[in-house]
């Protein structure tokens, strides 16, 4: 980027600061994702400059506030801001954290300079305690939307929020819902994306914001679980992503890790799995939507309960009631209709892989219609039953139970990543050997067959006259 740096600050006539996230993530040892710059001019022109000279494309994101993008070649993303206050520190006043209301001069950027950094809130100091603050006791009410981005820095760099966030989260999140719901969506989905996504819903829960934004999941609250849950229902969803976090992105252990600090998290078939949650959907890794599922799959529990005479609970059809009412989140947040229908997949299929998993025998055919009926979902799904059977008994895990689970996994996925050859084809039919044998139907022409595709796969014949030469001589020898 220096050279995109030495270029903007040759091009500018006015002075311009890199802001925000761009330094945060730079004091982190991270690579930002994209840059935000501050400038004392204006910001629609300065990005319209710079994406004339990278060749890239400029867009006008708000002609009030005077802010533009330039998004050059190779897909980095350049925001350019005007100063929202008379200077750089009443600029950065105005910002929702502490953490994110830093600047460097672009010379400073190139020179590596980080003496130079502008800094009137503490924010480095912040980062550097893993402590998230407030800029200002308003900055939640300015925007509502930055209670999500709190539970997103919570679950992406693990910050804890002060008592004051809080009290202001709480305060704010009923305006929730009066915010945009596409913002909403891509704060959520990041921070899904985050490896203490867990942490991060817990705090917007605390909150008041989670069923502001997922209404659906209030009666989840109280809903009580059979004994072999330790958890209800609310709970158990969101330890279910505490799961996914440990499993895929080494974060905090869920209780059943806790309990069991030995407990093994050595996925079957890791790098395969590595490479399918990596793959990105749309702004962020398709794991954030095996968490998001996670955190709506037992939705429709509360309205399927019944209890029973005996004293037992069931829940029969929440798995297909709650898949329709994700199909109906899903257009509410307006993602696409693939990620839609992830979503409803992981919800209506995750208790097939247990029920797989309780019958006695592991059959090639109830694996294959598993495959066949949730597609490239299927690995995904028997990963969510992996975190779910954590989330279910918690503290009550069984680990040598846990070990045969694992290894269960590995079994049928090896059906998915390692399948058998297919078959090969048959050399002969049976019509074509009975002809040329000048034979009528029956055991023999079975018993013929059979030899014919012995021979065939120990590698002795190739053909279909190699076959007849075979059927030819079996019948010698038998005279």
């Amino acid at each position: 980027m220096n050279s995109i740096f030495q270029m903007i600050t040759e091009l500018a006539n006015q002075p311009v600061w890199l802001a925000g996230g761009a330094v945060r993530e730079l004091l982190s040892g991270r690579t930002p994702v994209d840059f935000d710059l501050a400038t004392a001019g204006s910001g629609l022109a300065l990005a319209k400059t710079i994406a004339a000279a990278a060749g890239g494309t400029f867009v006008a994101l708000d002609q009030e506030h005077d802010t533009g993008r330039a998004v050059l070649p190779g897909g980095i993303t350049i925001d350019c801001a005007t100063l929202r206050a008379k200077d750089l520190t009443g600029d950065l006043r105005l910002r929702d954290f502490t953490i994110n209301a830093l600047a460097l001069p672009l010379p400073a950027v190139l020179a590596n300079d980080w003496n130079a950094i502008i800094d009137p809130l503490g924010g480095r100091d912040d980062l550097a305690a893993g402590r998230l603050r407030l800029c200002a006791p308003t900055s939640l009410r300015d925007d509502p939307l930055r209670v999500v981005r709190a539970g997103r820095f919570r679950a992406t760099h693990r910050l804890q929020p002060t008592p004051d966030l809080i009290t202001a989260a709480r305060a704010a999140a009923p305006f929730l819902t009066h915010v945009a719901i596409e913002r909403i969506r891509d704060e959520l989905l990041k921070l899904c994306d985050g490896p203490a996504a867990a942490a991060g819903l817990r705090l917007l829960d605390e909150a008041g914001a989670l069923t502001t934004i997922f209404p659906e999941l209030e009666p989840a609250r109280a809903c009580d679980q059979p004994r072999v849950h330790f958890l209800p229902v609310l709970a158990h969803m969101i330890e279910t992503v505490a799961a996914l976090d440990w499993l895929i992105d080494d974060g905090d252990p869920p209780v059943a890790a806790q309990t069991h600090p030995q407990l093994s998290r050595a996925l079957p078939f890791a790098q395969q799995y590595h490479e399918l949650l990596s793959q990105r959907r749309g702004i962020v890794r398709r794991a954030a939507l095996l968490k998001l599922a996670a955190l709506l799959h037992d939705n429709a529990k509360p309205y399927t309960k019944v209890s029973h005479p005996d004293g037992t609970v069931t829940f029969y059809g929440h798995q297909s009631l709650g898949a329709e009412t994700v199909a109906q989140i899903g257009r509410r947040l307006r993602l696409s209709r693939a990620d839609t229908g992830y979503l409803v997949s992981v919800v209506r299929e995750h208790m097939r892989p247990g029920q797989m998993r309780d019958s006695e025998q592991l059959s090639e055919r109830g694996i294959n219609r598993f495959f066949r009926d949730t597609g490239d979902a299927g690995p995904d799904i028997l990963l969510h039953e992996l975190a779910d059977h954590l989330a279910t008994r918690g503290p009550w895990l069984n680990p040598e139970a846990w070990q045969q689970h694992l290894a269960w996994l590995g079994a049928i996925l090896e059906r998915y990543w390692n399948p058998p050859a297919p078959p090969a084809p048959p050399l002969i039919r049976g019509d074509e050997l009975m002809a040329a044998l000048q034979i009528g139907p029956g055991p023999e022409v079975g018993r013929l067959l059979k030899l014919i595709h012995e021979a065939q796969l120990a590698g002795d014949i190739h053909n279909a006259e190699e076959a007849l030469a075979l059927a030819r001589a079996l019948r010698v020898a038998e005279r």
